[in-house]
Order: C-alpha cells, then sequence, then structure tokens
C-alpha cells in the first residue's frame, strides 16, 4: 500500500533496528495491548510473530517512509469479521514521527484500501478514551464515535473501557 510518503509493507526481520526504536518505548506501547521491547530479541520474536499470525482475518504491516526507508511504526487489521465486510484497525507510530501527519496518512491510505480492494462496508477502530491524540486522529480521518464500551478489551492487565470509532463506505 503506498501513499504519497510512505509504504505499507510486510515486515522482515531486516526492520529489528527500527521496530526496536519505537517498540521499546514506553509511550509508544503505553495503549498498546503489548509491553515495551527489552532487546532486540524481543523485537526478532514479534516481528516472527506477525508474520506466523498473518491471515485473512488480521495483519500487519510496517509503516516505512519512502524517501528514507525508515520503519516508523506499525499498522494492522487487527479484526476482519466472517463477512469480509467490517475490519477493525490499529496502529503504532514512533514518537519522533508522530505530529507530523504520518499516521493520519497511514490510517487515511489502509481505510482506502479497505474500502477499494478489500470491499469492505466499515472500518472500525478501538481506542481508549485518554488517547486523546488517536482520538483526533480518527476524527481527522472521518471516523465517528459509536459507543464507550466499559471494560471493553484487555490491555496489558486489566480490562479497560474503550470508545469505537467507525467510518463506513458511504461516507
Amino acid at each position: 500500500i503506498y501513499t504519497v510518503r510512505l509504504k505499507l509493507r510486510s515486515p522482515s526481520f531486516l526492520d529489528v533496528n527500527d521496530v526496536f526504536d519505537f517498540c521499546s518505548d514506553t509511550d509508544a506501547s503505553k495503549y498498546a495491548d503489548w509491553s515495551p521491547h527489552n532487546t532486540k530479541g524481543e523485537t526478532r520474536d514479534y516481528i516472527a510473530w506477525l508474520k506466523r499470525k498473518a491471515s485473512r482475518e488480521s495483519f500487519t504491516w510496517v509503516i516505512e517512509k519512502t524517501d528514507d526507508q525508515k520503519v516508523i511504526g506499525t499498522i494492522s487489521i487487527t479484526e476482519m469479521d466472517y463477512s469480509g465486510k467490517i475490519a477493525t484497525i490499529g496502529y503504532t507510530l514512533s514518537k519522533v514521527y508522530q505530529h507530523k501527519g504520518y499516521a493520519t496518512e497511514a490510517v487515511e491510505g489502509l481505510i482506502k484500501y479497505l474500502f477499494e480492494d478489500l470491499f469492505c462496508e466499515r472500518v472500525q477502530a478501538k481506542v481508549m478514551p485518554e488517547n486523546s491524540a488517536s482520538i483526533r486522529l480518527l476524527e481527522r480521518v472521518g471516523m465517528k464515535k459509536d459507543a464507550l464500551l466499559k471494560k471493553g478489551a484487555y490491555c496489558k492487565t486489566a480490562c479497560v473501557d474503550i470508545y469505537l470509532y467507525s467510518i463506513t463506505k458511504n461516507f
């Protein structure tokens, strides 16, 4: 998947150093369901896990800047419903590259791909209420808040409340 400045592609073991840079950051993992990586071995295992779990229902791309081939984050279809019409997405971006439009560009690119190439009718995302930056991003790409799900997701050690945001094909 290509956008103006980005390439969303399958992860590779050659990405270990770049992925470790953001996966070892406590800020980057604050709202993720994974804990910060302590070693590049953990990052290598994470990439292996992403490659093993890739399927029709779930897939993760790395977000690569096309100007320097630097991997700056990940973006995923975390869940695809049985019909293939409803996709749930998630993303993580290195804090060094936040507030520069990269996350917005990646999410817009994935939404376009899901609607135009996979023929999804709805794309949704789950976000913790305190993650105001991600809420602003979802609203910027046209998503609307559908619901508050009490204890709607498990994150690290506990069930947490989440907002469900979505956009439909005929927006």
